[in-house]
C-alpha cells in the first residue's frame, strides 16, 4: 500500500463519510485536550461508537427516512471511525513535525495505538502489526498482534490488549475490503 492507495481511500467514500469522519477526528482532539483522564481504552472506541451513531442518524434522516438499523450502516460507521483515526494521526504527526508518510493501515494503526504506545516506538509498532497483517491471517495473526502490544503497551492488561487486538484487527479488514 503507498500513496495511490491512500488518495484512493480517501476519494473512493462519500462526502457523507468524510465530514462524519473530520466530526468524530474534531471530537477525538477536544477529547484528548479537554478530557485527558479518560480511560484510553475508551478514548480508542469513542470515535467509532461516535461515528456509527453518526453515521445512523445521517442514514435516518437523509437516506433511509426511518429507523432501521442496517449492515451498510454498520458498515459505513466503521468506515467513517477509521477514517477519523487515520485523521487524527495524520494530525498529530503533522502537529509534531514528523513525516506523516502514505500507509493508510499504518496511520489507522498510529491513530488507534496513539495513547498506549510511546510516541518513539508508534511507528515502529504499527509497522511491526501491518507486516503481520499482510503476511498472516486467523489466529496466528491475532496472537502476533497480541505479541506486539503485550511488548510494547506495558501498562496495558491482558484483557485490555485482546480488546485492542480485536479493534485493530475489525478496522484494518475494512480498509482492507476498500482496496480490494
Amino acid at each position: 500500500m503507498d500513496y495511490l492507495f491512500l488518495q484512493d481511500f480517501l476519494v473512493s467514500y462519500s462526502l457523507p463519510t468524510l465530514i462524519i469522519a473530520f466530526v468524530v477526528c474534531l471530537v477525538r482532539l477536544i477529547l484528548n485536550k479537554f478530557f485527558g483522564t479518560l480511560p484510553k481504552l475508551i478514548k480508542s472506541y469513542i470515535p467509532f461508537l461516535l461515528a456509527m451513531i453518526l453515521y445512523f442518524v445521517y442514514d435516518v434522516i437523509f437516506v433511509i427516512k426511518q429507523i432501521i438499523i442496517t449492515s451498510q450502516t454498520f458498515y459505513g460507521g466503521l468506515i467513517s471511525g477509521s477514517l477519523s483515526a487515520i485523521i487524527f494521526s495524520t494530525i498529530t504527526k503533522v502537529c509534531k513535525g514528523r513525516p506523516v508518510g502514505s500507509n493508510a493501515t499504518i496511520l489507522l494503526i498510529e491513530g488507534i495505538l496513539n495513547d498506549y504506545v510511546t510516541q518513539e516506538a508508534l511507528s515502529k509498532t504499527a509497522i511491526e502489526i501491518e507486516q503481520a497483517l499482510s503476511s498472516n491471517e486467523g489466529t496466528v495473526l491475532e496472537q502476533q498482534v497480541i505479541n506486539t502490544l503485550t511488548y510494547n503497551c506495558l501498562e496495558l492488561s491482558s484483557t485490555d490488549i485482546i480488546y485492542l487486538t480485536k479493534l485493530i484487527l475489525s478496522t484494518a479488514k475494512t480498509i482492507q475490503k476498500t482496496k480490494d
